[in-house]
């Protein structure tokens, strides 16, 4: 019995070495990072595919414009609700907003694509959510074979 108890005993500290080696040897797991922000102020969009927001980086005044590539979609109030596009008209001039985006090549130029966009505050009497993401980009959709 004492012999059967051993053996596992001066097999175990190998299996860990094995272990810590093969573990040391696997490339570390991708790190996501969160898309760009900007938080500003609203100041102009075309209606349908621009947003221009207002912000301040480093205590200079700048604008940034995005490209929206899909229609931004409000969330449902509930459960059985469903989304719907938000018009970037009806967008009050000045409302605090937060943009995320990535840059993408387009040519020769480099644009600022928005994925979604958050309200931080809105009018009182505003059908703007306050405080929720709103998604402007849709994903391509892969074929089947």
């Amino acid at each position: 019995m004492i012999g059967q108890i051993r053996w596992p005993v001066w097999v175990l500290p190998i299996l860990f070495l094995v272990a810590t080696e093969l573990a040391q040897n696997q490339p570390a797991p991708p790190r996501s990072r969160p898309a760009p922000q900007i938080a500003g102020r609203f100041i102009d969009t075309d209606g349908t595919r621009s947003l221009s927001v207002h912000y301040e980086r480093n205590g200079h005044p700048t604008n940034f414009i995005g490209f929206i590539q899909s229609t931004c979609m409000l969330p449902a109030g509930s459960k059985s609700g469903q989304n719907k596009p938000l018009d970037l008209k009806a967008i009050p001039l000045g409302t605090p907003m937060t943009v995320y985006y990535v840059r993408r090549q387009v040519g020769k130029e480099s644009q600022n694509v928005i994925l979604s966009i958050r309200f931080d505050r809105v009018p009182s009497g505003s059908a703007l959510p306050r405080g929720v993401i709103v998604p402007c980009f849709k994903a391509a959709e892969q074929g089947t074979r």
